[in-house]
């Protein structure tokens, strides 16, 4: 901390190897400023390549790994594991030696995918389900645009927000954790795509039928 500190006012030569003004994020190396030596290295990659190397580095957006000496990759926080990662340090810590795939190689930079090499959970339920089934699935979390429900780990679609009064309503309705009645209004495996109708007549009904057998 108190080297970065002693940078503060300087003016410094880096070289950008993360940009998404999607999440208003810029990130930078110092390391990286040699950029013919550094495009020498990159140029050995070509996606689909498989790596392994040490865990340099665990941020909130993913994890860097090494490739080689003056080298890391990133492997963004959605390219960890097929189930929604909100903490890359409760998967990976620095050191672990991990295996990862190459899925870009672009401007200095080699950007990995570990859940490449992870079985895709959705070819495994592509025959279990399709457009019309209700079904009982989880409530993960709540986002802007709805909720997000799970019929299986990593396989996972929206309820959609304009299916409630408000976000509080959604939130009241849908218990985080519990399962409840959805039909599936949306199923497309090979595409990831997954959406879901909340059945409010169903969980009113199970809530009837607890009466009746409390009294």
């Amino acid at each position: 901390m108190n080297e970065l500190k002693n940078l503060v006012g300087k003016d410094l030569m880096v070289t950008v190897i993360t940009a998404s003004p999607k999440e208003e994020k810029l990130i930078f190396s110092e390391k990286h400023t040699e950029s013919e030596e550094l495009k020498g290295l990159v140029s050995k990659y070509k996606v689909g390549d498989i790596i392994e190397g040490p865990v340099t580095g665990v941020v909130d957006f993913g994890i860097f790994i090494k490739l080689e000496e003056g080298l890391e990759g990133l492997a963004h926080i959605s390219e960890l594991d097929w189930s929604l990662v909100e903490n890359p340090g409760s998967l990976f810590s620095v050191g672990n030696t991990v295996k990862a795939k190459v899925i870009g190689v672009e401007g200095g930079r080699v950007s990995l995918s570990v859940k490449a090499l992870i079985p895709d959970p959705w070819t495994e339920v592509k025959d279990q389900f399709k457009k019309g089934d209700i079904i009982e699935a989880e409530v993960l979390r709540f986002n802007p645009y709805g909720a997000l429900v799970c019929v299986a780990k990593g396989v996972c679609g929206l309820v959609h927000i304009s299916e409630f009064k408000s976000e509080d309503d959604m939130k009241i309705k849908l218990a985080l954790g519990k399962k409840l009645p959805f039909q599936i209004m949306l199923f497309e495996p090979a595409d990831h795509k997954l959406t879901f109708s909340f059945l409010q007549e169903g969980v009113e009904a199970a809530k009837e039928e607890e009466k009746k057998a409390a009294e």
